[in-house]
Formats: structure tokens, C-alpha cells, sequence
């Protein structure tokens, strides 16, 4: 653990905290991720902004893309922006697109790009060598901003564990790093118990009378599957009051919609709807999952990529049409979908040794050949958004990269 407690990285924790305590101004706006992690990052600042006496105003995205930003930043001139679970990797963009307008904040731990600017601030671990797809989720990060702040008044550790369990940061058998620092704070409060189950560890959290991963599938459900009806009000809401049954019972009939939908694309895909290259899997669902949000395919990958007719040599990639509504901002004009890759798990031992490239080098790599988006990616899970119809121009990029890379090793 000594090596996560490095103290030049709680140093610059503080100084991120220390400049958003210190704003003059009345009102932050939180964009965040709509899934379990985005939804408690967003939930912790939530009560950091009302603990510090600001108003606050939460719009839950689930792609950063420009459209996005400059429709953000437009209405919003001299508040504070914090981009929580999302941005890392396009804070130039960001910076670019704020051009001295407002002060921005990225908390982020997917791979980012550090930048020098007056107005837009990265904090994410990934730049302090420390993994963000394994040892710190976006809520831990936010919760040491809020614990920075807050001291011993700051009490969403848990929120830290449910987030970090969202993300199955979890996997290896338990929690490790910051989040797992994280984890012993919110046991020494109380706020949660380590319980066993086949080699496992599994995290009770008293305040919800339930398990993490329970508890983190309720809020990916409310955020993702019921995104266009903007469920993850109900989420942000459930996290820091606990689950009323409007929000038990809408998480639940949306497990249920999710079921029936990625049952009827296992059919779909089974019956011919998965196409396979020589190092990639890939399909198309156009506007089946509707009105599920585009996260969605996200988590159908992650559900399928271990079933057997799935090859398990080969990536995952899924495409989905992107609705031209976001909920929190009206219209976007564009015409694109989202894609979310995956690797099935004898894959995924292989990025994570080294021995082929991860989706974060790939995706964004893809997606710079078709002019698409790429935010908020890991070795093993990423997505990006491209213009509709170049769906094969981006499966045939990734093909060529991963053809380069094997070559370059030979």
C-alpha cells in the first residue's frame, strides 16, 4: 500500500482541492459518467459543492465530445466546471474549446494528456504512474478531493467502494491502491464490512443494506439503461439518501428491459450478426437497444465477451447508433455511433502483459483515421464516437494497428 500513499501525489490532490475550495464564485457545474463510478463521483462532489456552500448543477454525459463542450461552456461563462469519470484525455480539446471562460477541473483516472493552461486543470493518476483501470476509480479520486477539503467531516468513502466495485476494480479478488485506501477508511468509519465468498471479497455497505456490486449494477442500470429518462437523477439521488422504492422499482424493471434487449442480441449475433476479422469481432445494433442509452453496447460487451461463441483470441467491438438528444442539453447536432470495445479475458492477460496492444492505444489510434472522439479509455475496456458510416474504415484502421504492432514485435 506504501507505494500508493506516496505523499507528492496527495500534494497535488491538495493543491486541486485547495483551488476549488477557494473559488469566488456561486455555482459548479459537475458533468459526469452515467454509470455507477460517474454516478457516486457525482454524488461526492454533489455534497463537497453543498458543504462549501455553492450552488451546483449536475449534467450527466456519456461521451465527451465537442458539440458537447461548446454547448456546455456557451451557457455557463464564469462558473466552475468539473469533469468527473470523463475528459482526461481530450483536455486540450476542452482547453481549446473554453478559450478562458471558465475555470475547468478534469478528475479523471482513464488515460489523459497533461497540459499547461491558466484555466483547465487535469488531476488523474495516470499521470503519476499509477493505473486507473486497476488501482483508483474516479470516485476514490474524488472522494481524497472531498476528504482533502472536508477532513474528517467527509463521508462518502462508501461511495468510493460502490464506484470502484462499478468499475470492477474488484476482478483480481478485492480492491487494491488508492481504492483500497479508500476501502480501509470506510471500514474504520463503519460505513463498510469485508465480507468472503468464494475466494472473493465482497463489500457490504450498511447505509444501502446491501452488497457493492448490487448496489453499483442498481446505479449502472439507472445511469446507463434508463439514461434517455434521465435515471441517473434517481441514482445521484439514491446515493446520498439511500434507495426509495420509485428508485428500487426503476432499477429493477430497467435490469429487466436489459435482460430481454441483450438476450434478443445474443439471438441476433448468433444468427449471423457477428462479423470476425483476422484479430477483432464485430457487430452493428443500429437502434435496437433504444431508448437504452449508448452505454449500453458498452455493457453488452462486457456481458458477452466470455460466452462461447465468442472467440476468445480475437477483440470485441460493438457499434450503436448515438441519439441525436442528450438529455441535460437538448440537440446535438451530429449524426454518429458509439463504439465499445472489449477483450475477452485469455485476451485480456495477454494486454496486460505486454504482449499485444490494449484498447487505450488502439481505439484512440482508430478513431484519429475516421476523424472520430475517443475519451475514458483502459487496455481493456474502451469506446470513441465516429461519424455514421465509417464503421468499416475504423474495423479496418484497427486491423492495420494491430497488424503494425505484431510486426514491429517480430
Amino acid at each position: 500500500m506504501e507505494e500508493f500513499l506516496n505523499p507528492e501525489f496527495f500534494e497535488w490532490v491538495d493543491a486541486v482541492a485547495e483551488k476549488i475550495e477557494k473559488f469566488e464564485g456561486e455555482k459548479i457545474t459537475v458533468v459526469h459518467h452515467n454509470d455507477a463510478d460517474g454516478i457516486c463521483s457525482a454524488a461526492i462532489l454533489k455534497g463537497l459543492c453543498g458543504h462549501l456552500g455553492y450552488k451546483v448543477e449536475l449534467i450527466c454525459i456519456e461521451k465527451v465530445h465537442p458539440a458537447i463542450v461548446e454547448r456546455i461552456h456557451d451557457k455557463r461563462e464564469g462558473d466552475v466546471i468539473i469533469y468527473t469519470d470523463l475528459g482526461g484525455l481530450v483536455a486540450d480539446v476542452i482547453d481549446k474549446i473554453n478559450a478562458g471562460r471558465n475555470y475547468v477541473f478534469i478528475i479523471d483516472h482513464h488515460p489523459a494528456k497533461a497540459i499547461q493552461s491558466d484555466y483547465v486543470f487535469v488531476l488523474d493518476p495516470e499521470l503519476a504512474g499509477i493505473s486507473g483501470d486497476i488501482f483508483v476509480s474516479a470516485s476514490t479520486l474524488n472522494y481524497l478531493c472531498c476528504r482533502a477539503i472536508m477532513g474528517e467531516k467527509c463521508k462518502y468513502a462508501y461511495l468510493a467502494v460502490v464506484g470502484s466495485v462499478g468499475d470492477y476494480h474488484d476482478r483480481s479478488g478485492g480492491v487494491l491502491g488508492l481504492d483500497r485506501f479508500a476501502l480501509e477508511e470506510a471500514l474504520d468509519m463503519g460505513q463498510a464490512k469485508v465480507k468472503i465468498e468464494e475466494s472473493k471479497e465482497r463489500y457490504y455497505i450498511p447505509f444501502f443494506d446491501d452488497y457493492a456490486d448490487v448496489i453499483a449494477n442498481y446505479l449502472t442500470n439507472l445511469g446507463a439503461i434508463g439514461y434517455e429518462n434521465k435515471g441517473y437523477k434517481l441514482g445521484v439521488k439514491a446515493c446520498l439518501e439511500g434507495f426509495d422504492s420509485e428508485a428500487l422499482e426503476e432499477a429493477k424493471r430497467l435490469e429487466e428491459l436489459k435482460h430481454r434487449k441483450f438476450a434478443e442480441a445474443i439471438d441476433y449475433l448468433k444468427s449471423g450478426g457477428l462479423n470476425k476479422e483476422k484479430y477483432c469481432q464485430w457487430f452493428h445494433l443500429y437502434d435496437f437497444f433504444s431508448p437504452m442509452g449508448v452505454k449500453a453496447v458498452g455493457e453488452f460487451c462486457q456481458v458477452i465477451k466470455d460466452m462461447t461463441f465468442i472467440d476468445e483470441d480475437k477483440y470485441l467491438i460493438g457499434f450503436q447508433n448515438l441519439p441525436k438528444i442528450v438529455p441535460d442539453l437538448g440537440e446535438i447536432d451530429w449524426n454518429a455511433v458509439k463504439m465499445s470495445g472489449r477483450v475477452p479475458t485469455p485476451l485480456e492477460r495477454k494486454v496486460l502483459k505486454g504482449e499485444i496492444p490494449g484498447l487505450e492505444y488502439l481505439i484512440p489510434k482508430a478513431s484519429e483515421v475516421v476523424g472520430g472522439f475517443a475519451d475514458a479509455t483502459h487496455r481493456i475496456a474502451a469506446a470513441t464516437i465516429i461519424d455514421k458510416g465509417r464503421e468499416k474504415e475504423f474495423i479496418a484502421a484497427f486491423e492495420r494497428l494491430v497488424e503494425e504492432y505484431e510486426k514491429a514485435r517480430d
